[in-house]
Formats: structure tokens, C-alpha cells, sequence
């Protein structure tokens, strides 16, 4: 759903004003999701969800990681494989080439992945540059990215279809 309205209202809620209890609708919707992953036909291995790392300040500043509360409320559990590495920009108010750049090489899996089916989760996706590179750090590590799945996107980033790493479509 793009993130406007309704949608943005909860997210910036659960975010930025410690709203907590917003996290289980929107951890319910995301448990669809990983339902209809999980019962696809070529199953043969768990799904790891893998929330997207969360900042120390974003951290400090909330008391929680908003990716994994929603994997919480989904009734699932988060599987913390990436790990952020050097210190990055805030990424609001940057353009995408400028995102892109500030997340190059700013994540690593915690550890060999070999097989291993993932998922990654975030709240929104604005120009999916971090998804990017959090699909980067674990296929380098061995694991097949199945999906990226946010609860909402930017309305510019949900006007586009996939670009080449695959791990973007509407």
C-alpha cells in the first residue's frame, strides 16, 4: 500500500510517537504475507525473516527496532542475520542515488547462509536502496532472497515495477 494516508498516519505513529499498539494490525497484515510465502509449493526449507537493521540511535530513541515488533506481532520471529557495519547518514531527505550510496556496503550477515531461504522485512520502502543491500549482505553469505516485504512504500517508489536486482516489484 503506498505509504499516504491512513497507512502513513499508523506507521508515523508507531514510529515517531511510541505507538505501540499499532504494531498488531499492521503485524497482522504482514503475517498474511509470510503465510502465503511459507505455503508456496517449492517450500522445502523454514523461512528466516530477517528484519532490516535498525539504527543505535533509531534504537536509543524508540527503545525498540520497529521491523522486528512487526515481526513479533505477526506471530513470527525475527532472525537478526545482518548486522550494520560504519556509520551512515540519515537516510530522510536524500535522493536515490544519494540513498543508494550511503547504504553501499553498510550491512554483513552475521554469519555463512549457505541454502538458507530469507525474508526481509522493513516498515516502508521508499527508493528500496536498503533492501538492496540488506538482499547484497546475505546472497554474498550464501542465502537465496525469496522476498522484501514492506508495509508500505513511498508513492514515488510504488509507481515503479522491478529494476535489475530483483528484489523490488509492486
Amino acid at each position: 500500500m503506498p505509504f499516504e494516508s491512513v497507512a502513513a498516519r499508523c506507521i508515523r505513529r508507531m514510529k515517531d510517537d511510541g505507538e505501540t499498539v499499532l504494531a498488531r494490525p499492521l503485524g497482522s497484515a504482514l503475517g498474511e504475507v509470510v503465510d502465503v510465502l511459507e505455503a508456496r509449493p517449492d517450500a522445502d526449507r523454514p523461512l528466516h525473516l530477517v528484519p532490516i537493521p535498525t539504527s543505535v540511535a533509531a534504537f536509543r530513541r524508540r527503545g525498540y527496532r520497529v521491523p522486528e515488533l512487526l515481526i513479533r506481532r505477526a506471530g513470527r520471529l525475527p532472525d537478526r542475520l545482518l548486522v550494520l557495519r560504519g556509520r551512515r547518514t540519515d537516510q530522510r531527505g536524500l535522493d536515490s542515488v544519494s540513498r543508494a550510496e550511503n547504504v553501499r556496503g553498510s550491512m554483513r550477515a552475521r554469519r555463512v547462509l549457505e541454502g538458507e531461504t530469507v525474508v526481509l522485512v522493513d516498515d516502508v520502502v521508499t527508493t528500496g536502496a536498503t533492501f538492496d543491500e540488506a538482499a547484497r549482505a546475505l546472497t554474498d553469505a550464501g542465502a537465496h532472497v525469496l522476498a522484501a516485504v514492506a508495509l508500505a512504500a513511498t508513492p514515488r517508489h510504488s509507481e515503479r515495477n522491478v529494476n535489475a536486482s530483483g528484489t523490488r516489484s509492486n
